[in-house]
C-alpha cells in the first residue's frame, strides 16, 4: 500500500544539519529560538527546513504567527528524524580517538533526586568519562517520561507507578517518607508520627503536580485525613528551611535527611515504600554515554545484599533517618 505522505522510506542522502534545524523548531515552537539554540542566523534555519520539505516532498510544519508546530507528516518525520540523529552521534562516538568516550549525556529528574542521591553518581562518571558533556533538566515524574519517551532525554529518573509503552524501567532506589520538624518541635516521644497528627498540624509539602505530593495527599485521603493547612514549596530545600525556622512540619523523603541539617526526623506510622526507578526508551536506546551511564548506575545499585532494600529502614531518633546502602551514589521535586 502506498505511503500516502510518501515519508515511510527516507531518502538515502539527508542533510543531518537540516534534520537538526527542523527537530530544533518542532522542540522549540519556533525558527527563531531554534536558531538561536543552534547558533546559526534564522534565514539560515528557514532555508534549512524548506529545503527538507522540498527532498521530502511534503510540508512538515505549519506556520502561523505564534509559532510552528509539525504537520501530521513533520511529526513522523519528527520521530524519524531524532532516530537518525541518535545514530548519527552514536557512530561519531564509537569512532572516536582509541575508543575514548565523549558525546552528551541528557538525563532528567527531580531536583529532589538531583541533589539528594544522583550527584555523587555524575560525579563518579564524569570522572570516569571526562569528554562527556552532562545536561541535566529538573522536572517533575510526568513530565520526564514524556521528556524520555520523546528522545529529549536520554535516561529518566521517575518515581513509580509508571506506566508508558515506550519505556523500560528498573528501579533504582528505595524510600519511604518521613516528617521532619525543627529544633525543639519534635514529639517527645521517638516513635512513629501518626498520620492523624500529621495532618492536624501545618505541613509544608512540594507543589501539587509532584507525584511526591500527589501520594502523600493520596495516603491522608485513603485514611479519612485532610491537613488543616498547607505551605506549598517548589523544592525539598526550600522545604527544610521553612521548616527550620518553624513554619511547619515537613514531609520528605528519608534519602533526603542529612546529619547537620538543622531539624528533626521521626518516621511515619504506617508510611508506603516508594520507588524510584532509572527509565530508558524501549527501542530508540543507544549504546554511548547513556548506556555506560545505566550500566554503572545498576553495577553501583546492585552493590546490595540480597534482598536489602535501596534504603535501610527507619531507625527511630537517628539524626538521618533511612540512610541508603553502600549501592547509593549519596527547579522541583518528583
Amino acid at each position: 500500500m502506498p505511503d500516502p505522505c510518501g515519508l515511510l522510506a527516507f531518502p538515502l542522502m539527508l542533510d543531518l544539519d537540516a534534520l537538526s534545524a527542523f527537530v530544533a523548531a518542532c522542540e522549540d515552537g519556533s525558527v527563531s529560538r531554534a536558531a538561536q539554540r543552534l547558533f546559526r542566523s534564522q534565514p539560515a534555519v528557514t532555508r534549512q527546513i524548506a529545503s527538507l520539505e522540498l527532498e521530502l516532498g511534503a510540508p512538515l510544519l505549519d506556520r502561523s504567527s505564534k509559532g510552528v508546530k509539525p504537520t501530521a507528516a513533520g511529526r513522523e518525520v519528527l520521530e524519524r528524524a531524532r532516530r537518525l540523529l541518535r545514530d548519527a552521534h552514536a557512530l561519531r562516538e564509537a569512532a572516536g580517538a582509541e575508543g575514548e568516550m565523549s558525546g552528551t549525556l541528557r538525563i532528567a529528574c527531580s531536583d529532589t533526586v538531583a541533589r539528594y542521591w544522583l550527584a555523587p553518581h555524575l560525579g563518579t562518571f564524569a570522572a570516569r568519562f571526562p569528554k562527556v558533556g552532562l545536561e541535566l533538566d529538573l522536572s517533575v515524574s510526568p513530565e520526564i517520561a514524556d521528556r524520555v519517551a520523546h528522545g529529549l532525554s536520554d535516561v529518566g529518573f521517575v518515581l513509580l507507578p509508571l506506566q508508558h509503552p515506550s519505556l523500560s524501567h528498573r528501579v533504582v532506589l528505595r524510600y519511604r517518607h518521613v516528617a521532619a520538624f525543627g529544633r525543639g518541635a519534635a514529639p517527645g516521644s521517638e516513635g512513629a508520627v501518626a498520620p492523624q497528627d500529621l495532618a492536624g498540624s501545618t505541613l509544608v509539602l512540594l507543589g501539587k503536580r509532584t507525584r511526591s505530593r500527589q501520594l502523600i495527599e493520596d495516603g491522608f485521603r485513603r485514611k479519612g485525613l485532610r491537613p488543616d493547612r498547607i505551605v506549598e514549596v517548589g523544592n525539598v530545600s526550600v522545604q527544610k528551611e521553612l521548616v527550620r525556622v518553624g513554619l511547619g512540619v515537613g514531609v520528605l523523603p528519608d534519602y533526603a535527611c542529612a546529619r547537620g541539617d538543622g531539624l528533626e526526623y521521626r518516621p511515619i506510622a504506617d508510611a508506603s515504600m516508594r520507588e524510584v526507578a532509572m527509565a530508558t526508551h524501549k527501542t530508540d536506546f543507544v549504546a554511548g554515554p547513556a548506556d555506560a551511564f545505566v550500566r554503572m548506575v545498576l553495577e553501583a545499585t546492585a552493590e546490595r545484599a540480597p534482598g536489602e532494600p535501596a534504603v535501610r529502614p527507619a531507625t527511630p531518633g537517628s539524626p538521618s533517618v533511612g540512610r541508603a546502602t553502600r549501592g547509593r551514589a549519596g527547579r522541583r521535586g518528583n
